[in-house]
């Protein structure tokens, strides 16, 4: 028996008031699909930081304003879009290339730029898809970030290998998420892109262990607040990417999940790991910064006979 339920459908282009901001780096893969789920908007500009595939291309046959800045980091990145494109409508939605709207999700923008907010910006919660499958017990279905905004109203810091906001009044919540293909560009993408996160997350974890944990902050309404104050506690805790690969299996629920949400366990055990090795190599390093050590991931070349170096070194490693 066929269903007759419509499906919902977005609304009318330009009937949102409401900007997409998307950067961008070598997103050829995902960039179209990204675009499409933005029919609806008549104002989206696309920040590139170099792409050397066709993302640019792609962007401007679809109708998006394009704009070059060589990437700094994802705060940077966002007030730089802030500042620069221009954006039509006072709301601004900053969505990755790897992620989609919704019908849902877009009608609810719609009602609350309508009713003339208070909240200076709105968290949202993603739905990963990974494997075909949306992963809502692996992924700790729902955790927020801050992607929908008046755009006078936010800036961005960064922190670790993303960013925190900074706003000058309430944050709000919506109910609908947006869709987030994590493994849309391949597992070699995937584990080089974590490569470079772990290195930031492994900074600033050390700076993090400086500062006292807010034991309030673990027992806030705020979604993001809690969220942030259980990971900055989690990097004070012994066998630290163990823990979250058992807790992920047993306690989130992964295991219930099949083969996608066991797989993608398994590769946050291998990025957690890389972040504990990584923070190993800095405490390492950091102690040796004053003999002369220029990068705290530096590996010192080994020395050749008659005491000449070899000349070879690695930066960004995380060698036991």
């Amino acid at each position: 028996m066929t269903s007759n339920t419509a499906q919902p459908e977005f609304p009318i282009r330009g009937s949102v008031p409401v900007s997409v901001v998307i950067l961008t780096l070598n997103e050829e893969l995902n960039i179209a699909d990204c675009l499409r789920s933005c029919a609806w908007c008549d104002d989206v500009h696309v920040v590139d930081s170099g792409s050397n595939d066709r993302t640019i291309e792609i962007a401007r046959e679809m109708g998006a304003n394009t704009y070059y800045h060589p990437f700094e980091s994802f705060g940077a990145q966002r007030n730089w879009a802030i500042d620069h494109t221009n954006a039509k409508h006072d709301w601004i939605f900053h969505l990755d290339a790897d992620e989609r709207f919704t019908p849902a999700l877009v009608a609810e923008m719609a009602r609350v730029v309508g009713s003339n907010p208070r909240e200076a910006g709105y968290s949202i919660a993603s739905k990963l898809m990974f494997m075909g499958r949306w992963l809502k017990r692996t992924a700790g279905y729902p955790t927020y970030q801050m992607r929908f905004f008046h755009k006078t109203r936010m800036r961005f810091t960064d922190w670790g290998h993303g960013q925190r906001e900074l706003t000058d009044g309430l944050v709000g919540t919506l109910e609908e998420p947006y869709l987030h293909y994590a493994l849309s560009k391949g597992l070699v993408d995937f584990l080089d892109r974590h490569n470079t996160y772990s290195t930031k997350e492994a900074l600033q974890a050390l700076e993090a262990q400086r500062q006292p944990v807010n034991l309030s902050d673990l027992t806030t309404s705020d979604p993001v607040i809690r969220r942030r104050a259980l990971k900055n506690l989690s990097y004070r805790l012994p066998f630290r990417a163990t823990l979250r690969y058992w807790v992920t299996l047993w306690i989130l629920g992964a295991v219930c999940e099949g083969e996608p949400g066991r797989t993608y366990a398994a590769l946050m055990h291998v990025y957690e790991r890389m972040i504990t090795l990584k923070i190993r190599v800095l405490r390492s390093n950091m102690r040796r910064q004053a003999k002369g050590s220029k990068d705290l991931f530096e590996v010192a070349p080994p020395a050749l006979p008659g005491g000449k170096s070899s000349g070879v070194h690695s930066t960004n490693t995380t060698t036991p």
